[in-house]
């Protein structure tokens, strides 16, 4: 069997202005550090610092634009900006897995992320379920969520951009 690559959900709206804000603010900074009379040295240094941080959200933002799936025979992998997984089908509770809508109360959500990118719109990385469950999320749509329990300890929670093909 070839592999299929499935689209990861796009941006919404407000992740698209969660992250043109956050780089704006950092540019906003990076400004007011050069206009600041300080040692040369340390100037340098921090717009160094604050050159990377742009550039690491810069890469995110849009590595994010071009996430996705792929199945093959026997992996799923999931391509993601510095979460990306490879999970092997057998680990996959696929009897489970199911389309949700995270904004539903009888739906499980997400409580507190232990380590990600978590902005308005979108959340990557690794998060604890309010049930206390670990779970894994690359979100940006959370309305259309593909929920794939795993025999590994935890919870794949992915948006994708058509969940009824890709649970087929």
């Amino acid at each position: 069997m070839d592999s299929q690559w499935f689209v990861l959900a796009p941006l919404s709206k407000a992740a698209h202005a969660s992250f043109c804000v956050l780089l704006l603010v950092l540019l906003v900074l990076l400004l007011f550090l050069l206009l600041k009379q300080m040692p040369a040295g340390a100037k340098a240094a921090s717009a160094g610092l604050l050159l990377a941080t742009i550039g690491f959200f810069s890469w995110i933002y849009w590595q994010a634009n071009t996430a996705g799936m792929s199945v093959s025979a026997k992996t799923l992998d999931i391509k993601v900006p510095l979460y990306s997984q490879s999970i092997a089908l057998s680990h996959l509770k696929l009897q489970h897995a199911r389309q949700i809508n995270l904004q539903d109360k009888e739906t499980p959500s997400l409580s507190w992320r232990t380590n990600g990118v978590g902005l308005p719109g979108y959340s990557l990385g690794w998060f604890r379920l309010e049930s206390g469950n670990k779970a894994f999320a690359a979100i940006s749509d959370s309305h259309n969520v593909v929920m794939l329990p795993t025999d590994l300890g935890y919870t794949l929670l992915v948006s994708t951009a058509d969940a009824p093909s890709f649970l087929a």
